[in-house]
């Protein structure tokens, strides 16, 4: 009955401001619904080690002399942030990031006027005592930005949008770890 009401309330000629009122709380009212139906985040910790415990186990293997050395170290760089090994490590984490530009946009004068950057980074989890790999994926993102006149401008841009891409790969590759250890926790 409830909710045939605040259908009929949405749907019926309504000011504005009360049309936007009734559905902000018809979805504030869905969120209390997901509170009771056993929805539980990644990063909660119950009566078995939650995901801390894992991230702080995890060793990221240093970036070697590849062609992509800034991007590795890029992804490195936003992986390091939230693994934070703490005494003897588990695992160890390789990862190897390879980036691509490409030119989506021309303007009047066929000069490039937007480019699109897109980084695919292959992650693997070695289990140090176990001595073989766990798991292995990939993850990737993209990104595009302006082309400018200016060289200075097109570096910059071009740093940023690896430094974007870094962090979503690096956001990607921790989600994928955490469904990977989710199952085995239960």
């Amino acid at each position: 009955m409830f909710p045939e009401k605040l259908l009929i309330l949405l749907f019926r000629r309504a000011h504005k401001y009360t049309r936007t009122i009734l559905i902000l709380c018809a979805i504030n009212l869905s969120g209390f619904g997901l509170s009771g139906c056993g929805f539980e985040p990644l990063y909660a910790e119950r009566s078995v080690p939650g995901l801390s415990a894992l991230f702080s186990k995890i060793q990221i293997q240093q970036p070697g002399n590849t062609p992509d050395n800034d991007l590795n170290r890029a992804v490195y760089n936003a992986l390091a942030k939230t693994l934070r090994s703490e005494g003897k490590p588990s695992y160890r984490l390789d990862v190897i990031a390879e980036g691509n530009k490409v030119g989506v946009l021309m303007d009047n004068n066929s000069r490039e006027a937007r480019t699109r950057f897109m980084l695919k980074a292959r992650y693997s989890l070695y289990d140090i005592a176990k001595g073989a790999y766990v798991t292995s994926g990939t993850a990737s993102a993209s990104t595009s930005f302006n082309v400018d006149l200016s060289e200075y401008a097109n570096l910059v841009a071009l740093e940023s949008a690896q430094s974007r891409t870094a962090k979503a790969v690096a956001e990607k590759i921790l989600l994928k770890l955490s469904s990977w250890q989710k199952p085995r926790a239960q």
